[in-house]
């Protein structure tokens, strides 16, 4: 954790107060949700939309809580004020309880993330990993089965684990998601087996600008001997190609570094009206 101060229910505190009882059941159980949203050169990005999806996931899950539309982006403003923020990442969770009063929303500020630049100009490289998460559509505390492919991925010197589901289809990665291209089109999983990133949602508009087709669709990992091109998206991730999945050499598609330059200027362009 970093900065002098995180968050509590909209109250600043010193990190040092930051503590979880052992004997909390719902945060040991998983009952809660999380966001994560990047900060840099002092510029915190979507919080309208995390905001949007943080109060989602909590509704999937049934966790009631007291915070109305507005708190959040609030108490995030607070955060980066007080800590003076140039570059981080905050991570919001957001933690059920008996009842709706009894719910916590602690945001904390952390190490930003700045992947290799290499993986940009070269490709990233991703596993599979035979896995489906609870509750796809909400962003929950329970993250066994992406630790479990994640720490493989560590351990291979890959980026990130694609999750291939129990049809043999992938859905997305462990802190990912995940696009396909044929060289002319881009394709993803249907919205109703993943849980739809902030980045991807933002990608898709610079799509539209560029006038690409986009497909949703089932992604089998048998057809990824055909893919012309492969990447991903997330908050620190942008926009990733891919090089290699598992042993399978993928190639760097024109269409997706045309996509990530335009991604990486309407980023820019974000960031110029919000200062």
């Amino acid at each position: 954790m970093q900065g002098p101060f995180f968050s509590l229910n909209g109250e600043l505190k010193p990190t040092t107060e930051a503590t979880v009882p052992l004997d909390d059941l719902a945060f040991a159980y998983g009952f809660g949700v999380y966001e994560t949203l990047k900060v840099r050169h002092g510029v915190l990005f979507f919080p309208e939309q995390h905001e949007e999806r943080l109060w989602h996931s909590a509704k999937t899950l049934g966790l009631e809580h007291p915070f109305q539309p507005g708190d959040f982006g609030r108490f995030l403003n607070a955060l980066v004020k007080a800590n003076q923020t140039g570059d981080a990442n905050l991570k919001a969770l957001l933690v059920g309880g008996p009842h709706a009063a009894e719910a916590r929303l602690a945001i904390l500020q952390l190490a930003p993330l700045f992947p290799d630049r290499k993986n940009y100009k070269h490709g990233g490289t991703a596993i599979t990993w035979q896995g489906e998460r609870v509750y796809p559509q909400a962003k929950t505390l329970n993250m066994l089965v992406s630790y479990l492919a994640y720490r493989e991925a560590q351990h291979r010197g890959a980026y990130d684990a694609l999750l291939v589901n129990r049809h043999g289809q992938i859905t997305e990665g462990t802190r990912t998601n995940f696009f396909i291209t044929d060289g002319t089109g881009l394709a993803c999983a249907p919205a109703a087996q993943v849980l739809e990133g902030v980045t991807q949602l933002t990608v898709r508009e610079v799509i539209r600008s560029l006038g690409i087709t986009l497909e949703e669709r089932p992604i089998p990992l048998a057809e990824a001997v055909g893919w012309q091109g492969a990447f991903l998206t997330s908050t620190s991730t942008k926009i990733m190609p891919l090089r290699q999945i598992d042993d399978l050499v993928i190639p760097l598609s024109p269409l997706v570094d045309r996509l990530r330059r335009a991604y990486d200027d309407w980023l820019d362009a974000y960031a110029r009206g919000r200062t």
